[in-house]
């Protein structure tokens, strides 16, 4: 498995554990007969709990595009220390966007840095897809 492939893979439990997190707070705030049941009910969770959620939205729809450009360059068979930097940055970056989101850090502009590191690794992926040398069709 390629470096990028084992980083999308990270990727995908950081995701599980962000949704634990998050169903885990609500648990908390609404309690097990709410969980086990139907839900009729919106969650009302407030701080961590609010927190995780949008950070785990936030993950579900960065992690989609990563996905996108991750498996494309894998069937593309574009692999580069260009491609594994990106990866590596966006695991990194989504990795610490999920700590200082979750854990209400508010420190001005830090999240937003992580999120950006984030982006630019993906971005990276992207630009090495984009400009690979196309294969001829047969």
């Amino acid at each position: 498995m390629t470096p990028e492939l084992t980083i999308l893979a990270w990727n995908a439990v950081l995701l599980i554990v962000m949704i634990m997190a998050s169903a885990n707070a609500n648990l908390m705030a609404m309690g097990m007969a709410w969980g086990i049941g139907n839900r009729d009910e919106p969650a009302t969770v407030t701080g961590w709990g609010a927190r995780a959620r949008r950070a785990y939205l936030n993950q579900l729809e960065n992690l989609l595009i990563f996905a996108v450009f991750v498996v494309v360059a894998h069937l593309a068979n574009v692999h580069s220390s260009l491609t594994v930097l990106g990866a590596q940055l966006f695991l990194i970056a989504r990795l610490v966007y999920a700590v200082l989101y979750i854990g209400g850090v508010s420190v001005l502009g830090v999240r937003t840095a992580a999120y950006f590191v984030g982006l630019v690794g993906t971005l990276m992926i992207a630009y090495a897809v984009l400009t690979a040398s196309p294969v001829p069709a047969a």
